[in-house]
């Protein structure tokens, strides 16, 4: 899809007109027509405030999906999605996001060197992990609500 296209559905999207998109963008009125009759092209930094605005990564805007880089090279396209929005996240989610997936790695590497095991006896023990992650989230004081239970 062509970036004017994009732009259009993005904008959309939003629910936001010609008008509000140019004005938080950095970006004249006039200008903004162009870019979704795909007569002009934006700067870099209007990219950037356009993929702010629209909450859409610059790649998004730019690029089709079989053109981005990680998408190339990772065929879970949902599983692409969810590491994009976790860099968003704190650091400590993101570290405990980072040691589960260090321990399915480790499993992994274990798997290939010993002799195989029933996958409901991991898929089993992953669940009892996730359980005592849980627990032990409990137990931690914290301050305000993050949407966790």
């Amino acid at each position: 899809m062509a970036f004017a296209n994009k732009l259009i559905k993005y904008r959309k999207n939003k629910q936001l007109t010609q008008q509000e998109l140019a004005e938080r963008a950095g970006a004249g009125i006039s200008q903004m027509r162009r870019y979704e009759k795909g007569s002009s092209s934006p700067t870099l930094e209007v990219i950037r405030n356009l993929a702010l605005t629209l909450g859409v990564s610059a790649d998004d805007l730019i690029f089709d999906d079989k053109e981005r880089i990680a998408s190339g090279k990772t065929l879970n396209q949902e599983l692409l999605r969810q590491f994009e929005m976790i860099s968003h996240l704190s650091g400590r989610d993101i570290e405990a996001i980072k040691t589960v997936l260090e321990s399915i790695i480790v499993k992994n590497r274990i798997e290939q060197i010993l002799p195989s095991r029933q996958e409901e006896d991991w898929s089993k023990q992953i669940r009892d992990v996730q359980n005592e992650f849980r627990e032990s989230a409990k137990k931690i004081p914290c301050t305000g609500n993050r949407g966790y239970d």
